[in-house]
């Protein structure tokens, strides 16, 4: 999925796998990462500005895979219907998108599932799974980095 990135762009995503997967079961603290970071300002234009490219370059590359073929079929299929290439857009448009309205529209729901496992710590748990689930992706990288 990362394409060529070279042997040093390997080593790169490969101590972040690693970083983070010591992270998330907390063998490896961060005391910068999570909420409560004293003195961040976050809100306004520019974050959101930032905030979504961070985001747009990080996912650019896994969304490209995804997205490439549409244009392709969707123009060849606007060349003999118009409407058929447009709707085709439109419906994927919307597939992709929704996802984004749904968790945008679902804070409530996720928020009490969130004080649910504050309590019976079934984050400290999904976490260190994730953790252990992150640290062959890294070690993998390392060994197979040109």
């Amino acid at each position: 999925m990362m394409g060529d990135v070279g042997r040093h762009g390997n080593y790169f995503v490969a101590v972040i796998f690693l970083v983070v997967g010591l992270h998330l079961p907390g063998v490896m603290p961060m005391p910068w990462s999570g909420p409560g970071q004293a003195g961040m300002k976050r809100k306004g234009l520019l974050a959101a500005f930032v905030l979504g490219l961070l985001f747009g370059i990080a996912l650019g590359p896994c969304t490209f895979a995804d997205m490439a073929p549409l244009p392709g079929v969707t123009f060849k299929l606007a060349a003999t219907g118009f409407l058929d290439g447009a709707l085709l857009l439109a419906a994927c448009g919307i597939g992709h998108c929704s996802v984004i309205v749904a968790a945008g529209t679902s804070t409530e729901l996720v928020q009490r599932f969130l004080n649910w496992n504050e309590q019976s710590q079934g984050v400290a748990v999904v976490k260190s799974i994730c953790g252990v689930l992150v640290l062959p992706g890294g070690i993998r990288l390392l060994y197979t980095a040109p």
